[in-house]
């Protein structure tokens, strides 16, 4: 019926904390070499927060090139950063798998570890689903192309199984694709940045800000730059197959930050 879906998130949710309290979710028993290294783990955790910048053009149309350029050099620090600097601590305190679901339960009681792990795995739902549709999108733009609904549904189902076969491949296996995918989305904007900096001439386009504009929208703005610099308590999810877990963490969570 229509309450499937909903019921299975919570038996899903309800058995993170079930996990954690029956000792279970961290590194214990799990072989050396499928542990995540600081590769493996600087990759999940870009990924998991920022991505690349890929799908955030419209947001200089909302407001101009210089409040964004601001606002990616100062959020990430103001934002970013305390929500990692506490993931950190957390992390290292319960080096165990489950995250906010774990970190509620243990603070409040199991009640508030079972939503908190419901609420991440609604979240999680419906962010996702966004992304099938992005992906699709830039292939289309790329190769000039157009589908009708019918095969766009079977294109990003297509997709969304691609992804589905590879994170059954394992987290250590995820965290490597990620970090070398990581490198691969960013080579094109390294290339376009210093292209820019060879051909451009006039850079006062870049100080523009469209704030007497009718169709300026701050919030628009705002809302994507914090979706964009949020995620970074995710590492949580996996804190117990992470080598050296407070170490580790610790030293790699700025990179992605900084990059991001």
């Amino acid at each position: 019926g229509q309450g499937s879906p909903p019921l299975l998130l919570f038996f899903l949710s309800f058995a993170m904390v079930a996990i954690e309290k029956g000792g279970g979710g961290g590194s214990h028993g799990i072989p050396e070499g499928q542990l995540l290294g600081t590769l493996a783990l600087v990759g999940l955790i870009y990924f998991t927060a920022a991505g690349g910048a890929y799908g955030s053009e419209s947001v200089i149309n909302s407001v101009g090139p210089l409040p964004v350029i601001i606002g990616h050099a100062i959020f990430p620090f103001c934002w970013s950063l305390p929500i990692g600097l506490a993931t950190v601590e957390l992390a290292t305190a319960y080096p165990t798998d489950g995250g906010v679901a774990v970190w509620a339960a243990l603070a409040f009681n199991e009640f508030w570890g079972f939503m908190g792990g419901y609420f991440s795995l609604v979240e999680g739902v419906v962010n996702l689903a966004v992304f099938p549709t992005v992906t699709l999108d830039y292939i289309l733009v790329l190769f000039d192309a157009e589908l009708d609904p019918v095969s766009s549904w079977f294109g990003k189902a297509a997709i969304s199984c691609l992804v589905v076969l590879l994170n059954m491949q394992g987290v250590n296996f995820v965290g490597r694709s990620s970090y070398l995918l990581s490198i691969l989305i960013n080579i094109p904007l390294i290339i376009l940045c210093i292209l820019a900096v060879i051909r451009v001439k006039d850079y006062s386009p870049w100080m523009d800000s469209r704030q007497n504009d009718y169709d300026t929208n701050w919030t628009f703005f705002l809302g994507i730059l914090v979706f964009n610099l949020s995620g970074y308590d995710n590492v949580g999810s996996v804190a117990g197959q992470v080598k050296k877990t407070g170490e580790t963490i610790t030293k790699r969570l700025i990179t992605p930050i900084i990059v991001g």
